[in-house]
């Protein structure tokens, strides 16, 4: 079970490592260069105890000065040149790991933009934070030290055994107990933690995901007075990861221990024995022993640089495993292999849901139950459509089908009658513009937000779009107005702000198809008919969808589509609903009142 476990882990591994080594492809010959600097300071460690058992015999033993010096200046120089090749790798090692940890950064950051949002959802904003930053500084340290130490440890192994083999033969068997010893006690080490460390790596997913969730929630948590509870929380997600951080801190901190009472006890034998060796004749003379004693000590080295470097390996197997967990995700939604020519500005914008299904999928990538199911809807050119529905019942997951952020599990959406399916998703989403139900804004300027989606867009058309969504009457009042700063994720501006400059970024796309995905659900009703008057306007011809939870932000509409359930349940405009549907009833009376009996009036 042991020996399964390990082949396993050790294939994993090494398959882990040589595909990180495709990372510099092209640079191979630093790596080259890095085993030949590598191959001279094994030398050079290797020859000074064959020159200081060369000195004490032949030299110090003899009497002979001279040859003592003589051996005593190539002793030197190979200590030389062993330590500017020591030097020379190490930024070889410095070089390698930046490289590497930027690399890899750079891809993982890349692959994210390509993903879709079930992808997204399966993966968590938290959890790629790790990956991005604790797992690619993990195998950053585990390429330092394994290109500026473990290159030796097969070199310095074979060498001390030959060498030790011609020079004291008597003393061999002290070398082959402490290298099955110590090779039995690196295995374990390997196939105990290795698991540990990816436990490990889960829980400071944990540790920030609720960090990241108070943090961003914090004045929730102070309006509440619920400081005490997310303490607690946080403090059980910190406990738990204390706790998988112990057992492999824990067994790392015997390791070395270990390794080293075994060394020393492979010196004592040395002396031991080889001292019983030269007391009885047999030829081994006492630099020959001090030199074994040497070599035992420089054979310990490879298992000593396994010792340290292992740890940081395993560590970096781990964070292999959860990085190349994202750069092989298959994007959920995929580019259509022969995608259909479409001219955008001869669009029309007449959008069609045919026996339209829908559901999310689980970690497994297993649908996870159908949200909707069998929606039929045409939506003509320049129509306006609302949807209404209780939360949950598939609104916002019925327009997100139409830019494609997720794919129908059955029958199709068309735009002009093309699937969306057989469009590239470039052209389909610079057809539609989306205003999502989170208004998320980008540290910069107010200017730079409006036009992120369309950077090169004229001043009148951004001003255009500002004005269209009521921005531009809260832009005055600030000094630098549209030069004025956007905070982080716009926490300097209010939540009907936020609003505003999202609708104002979605609006100066000029699209054919647009998407207002419970925008104005922060703004004050003044306000929103404000917008939905200047949307009218700026956008003629325009087809729109607007999601929304209350009555009076689709009142106006062309036609409403009343959802429950994942079902579309009735149809038609304002009043033929509040004629006809118990359910539009029951929700328009709930919101406005029964007084008003008709959509004029409402209006």
């Amino acid at each position: 079970m042991v020996s399964d476990d390990l082949t396993r882990a050790g294939l994993m591994t090494i398959s882990n490592f040589k595909r990180l080594y495709q990372v510099f492809h092209g640079y191979e010959r630093w790596f080259l260069f890095s085993i030949l600097l590598n191959i001279a300071v094994a030398g050079g460690t290797l020859a000074i105890p064959a020159l200081s058992a060369d000195l004490i015999n032949n030299g110090i033993m003899a009497g002979d000065f001279s040859y003592s010096l003589d051996v005593g200046v190539l002793m030197l120089l190979a200590a030389v040149i062993a330590g500017a090749c020591q030097i020379a790798n190490a930024g070889i090692a410095v070089w390698a790991s930046e490289y590497s940890s930027h690399s890899l950064r750079t891809r993982e950051f890349e692959k994210i933009q390509t993903l879709s949002f079930g992808n997204i959802d399966k993966f968590r904003s938290s959890d790629l934070l790790v990956r991005l930053t604790t797992d690619v500084q993990n195998v950053k340290i585990a390429i330092q030290q394994s290109v500026m130490n473990l290159m030796q440890a097969p070199l310095l192994l074979i060498g001390t055994i030959i060498i030790m083999a011609a020079m004291a033969p008597a003393l061999v068997w002290i070398m082959v107990v402490l290298l099955v010893l110590l090779t039995i006690i690196l295995v374990l080490y390997f196939v105990i933690v290795e698991p540990a460390f990816t436990r490990k790596q889960s829980e400071i997913d944990g540790v920030n995901k609720a960090l990241r969730e108070t943090l961003t929630g914090i004045r929730v948590v102070k309006a509440f007075v619920r400081q005490e509870y997310e303490i607690n929380k946080f403090g059980q997600a910190a406990d738990n990861l204390k706790r998988a951080a112990m057992r492999p801190q824990m067994i790392m901190s015997y390791l070395m221990p270990t390794v080293f009472a075994i060394a020393l006890l492979g010196f004592g034998a040395v002396y031991y024995f080889g001292g019983e060796q030269v007391l009885a004749g047999t030829g081994l003379m006492i630099g020959d022993v001090t030199s074994a004693a040497q070599y035992i000590l420089i054979l310990m080295m490879p298992l000593l640089i396994i010792a340290i470097v292992l740890p940081f390996i395993t560590q970096a197997n781990a964070s292999l495993k959860r990085i190349f967990e994202v750069l092989d995700a298959v994007p959920e939604v995929q580019e259509p292999k022969d995608p259909v020519t479409i001219n955008v500005d001869q669009v029309k914008g007449r959008v069609e849901f045919e026996n339209v299904s829908f559901g999310y999928r689980n970690a497994e990538g297993v649908p996870d139950g159908e949200v909707l199911t069998g929606i039929n809807l045409v939506a003509q050119p320049g129509e306006t459509i609302g949807f209404l529905g209780a939360t949950g019942c598939g609104k916002s997951s019925l327009v997100s089908l139409i830019p494609r952020f997720y794919d129908v599990t059955g029958g199709r959406v068309t735009i002009d009658g093309v699937d969306v399916r057989s469009i590239s998703l470039e052209t389909l989403r610079n057809m539609v513009s989306v205003c999502l139900q989170e208004s998320v804004l980008f540290s910069g300027t107010i200017n730079e937000n409006i036009r992120f989606g369309k950077p090169s867009m004229t001043d009148d058309a951004m001003m255009e779009a500002a004005r269209s969504a009521d921005v531009d009457g809260f832009v005055q009042n600030i000094p630098e107005q549209y030069d004025g700063r956007v905070a982080r994720r716009g926490s300097n501006f209010s939540g009907g702000q936020k609003q505003r400059l999202s609708i104002a970024r979605a609006l100066a796309q000029k699209p054919k198809i647009l998407i207002l995905d419970d925008s104005t659900s922060a703004c004050d009703v003044a306000t929103e008919a404000r917008i939905q008057d200047a949307i009218t306007d700026m956008m003629e011809g325009t087809t729109k969808f607007i999601v929304a939870q209350r009555i009076s932000s689709v009142i106006t509409a062309d036609r409403i589509v009343l959802l429950s359930q994942g079902v579309i349940e009735a149809t038609g405009t304002h009043t033929e609903l509040l004629a006809s549907s118990p359910l539009y009833q029951e929700i328009y009376e709930s919101q406005l009142g029964s007084g008003l009996q008709s959509g004029g009036n409402a209006s």
